[in-house]
């Protein structure tokens, strides 16, 4: 079961990852600087409906990002964790 919840994870955290790059590639940043410049209120929110409605998919898709990849992270840290006490 273990393994179909990671192998679930990685897909979700692949199709994310295709996301955020297809909106890097339209407004011509990274994620992070896209977070940090949003965030700050250096990037204003915008008046075109459009563009407003994909800085917000933005934010929510590297916020679901972040939390599969701490999931994932969890995952394998409990699998090394495991893996240790076994050893003896």
């Amino acid at each position: 079961m273990a393994i179909e919840q990671a192998k679930e994870l990685i897909s979700k955290r692949e199709w994310l990852r295709q996301r955020l790059t297809e909106l890097e590639h339209r407004y011509g940043m990274s994620t992070p600087e896209f977070l940090a410049r949003w965030s700050s209120g250096e990037l204003p929110e915008p008046e075109d409906p459009d563009m407003l409605s994909d800085f917000l998919r933005w934010e929510a898709l590297a916020g679901e990002l972040r939390e599969v990849e701490e999931e994932l992270g969890r995952m394998l840290a409990g699998t090394m964790r495991a893996g240790n006490e076994g050893r003896g």
